[in-house]
């Protein structure tokens, strides 16, 4: 078996949000890229160049709060409300708004970061009779 296309870091997840405390569904679906996308790294280099860029400036506890925000937001490549609203409106997605609602909603934060780090919402299926890694 060819395992060099096991993975394939530019194909999209639908996450499917869940209540934060009984985690039933919530009608909302998220397109959500790898971490190891080109779209979520380019974020990712964006942030290591400019803290280069100025090295006489020390990283923060903000700063890094900052790219992980940005890296959620950046890992949402799509997504449906269904009936569900956020302050009172269907949001049409931009980082910007993206990055609001990952960074008021811990919760929605937590599910979006943990779908794209999951290599494994990734992969190729296996053929049967061998064991997912």
């Amino acid at each position: 078996m060819d395992i060099s296309n096991l993975v394939n870091s530019e194909d999209l997840f639908e996450l499917q949000l869940l209540h934060p405390a009984s985690e039933e569904p919530l009608g909302i679906s998220f397109m959500i890229r790898s971490a190891e996308s080109n779209e979520v790294k380019k974020i990712v280099r964006q942030h290591s160049d400019r803290f280069l860029a100025s090295r006489k400036k020390k990283l923060t506890t903000s700063k890094v709060e900052a790219e992980y925000l940005d890296k959620a937001a950046a890992a949402i490549a799509s997504w449906s409300w269904g009936e569900q609203q956020w302050k009172g409106e269907q949001p049409v997605l931009s980082f910007e708004k993206a990055r609001e609602v990952v960074e008021e909603a811990g919760w929605i934060y937590d599910q979006v970061a943990g779908a794209s780090e999951d290599r494994a919402n990734f992969m190729k299926s296996l053929p049967k009779g061998f064991p997912k890694p």
